[in-house]
């Protein structure tokens, strides 16, 4: 194929495309056609062609020896003053800000709820 017939091709497929996409019946031809066709699909399952392995057991097994610590702020039986856990914040925010947050993460659920403001929708 020489190099003016390639060129020609070239221009004649983006022509055709110019059209498709300018015209709005014939896009709209297009588009319907597009997503309404279709195909048949193989529905036999041939499990000798599978490429999935078979399972031999080793599905997933839950190993709870290795689970993570509970958080020291989540143990709920443990006794708490809400007032020191707020007042080390404090301090640890005037030390260094930035560490403030891994304090914040070991407090207590009732020392954030003995802080929680509720306001009034008046």
């Amino acid at each position: 194929m020489s190099q003016q017939q390639t060129l020609d091709s070239v221009a004649n497929r983006a022509a055709v495309m110019e059209h498709i996409l300018t015209d709005p019946e014939q896009l709209a031809d297009y588009t319907d056609r597009f997503f309404t066709e279709v195909y048949p699909v193989e529905t036999v399952y041939d499990q000798a062609a599978s490429s999935y392995p078979e399972d031999n057991g080793y599905g997933y097994e839950p190993r709870y020896d290795q689970m993570p610590a509970v958080p020291a702020g989540a143990i709920q039986n443990a006794p708490t003053n809400t007032e020191l856990q707020w007042e080390g914040f404090s301090e640890t925010m005037n030390r260094s800000p930035e560490q403030a947050w891994r304090y914040l993460s070991q407090m207590n659920p009732e020392a954030f709820r003995s802080k929680l403001l509720f306001m009034d929708a008046s």
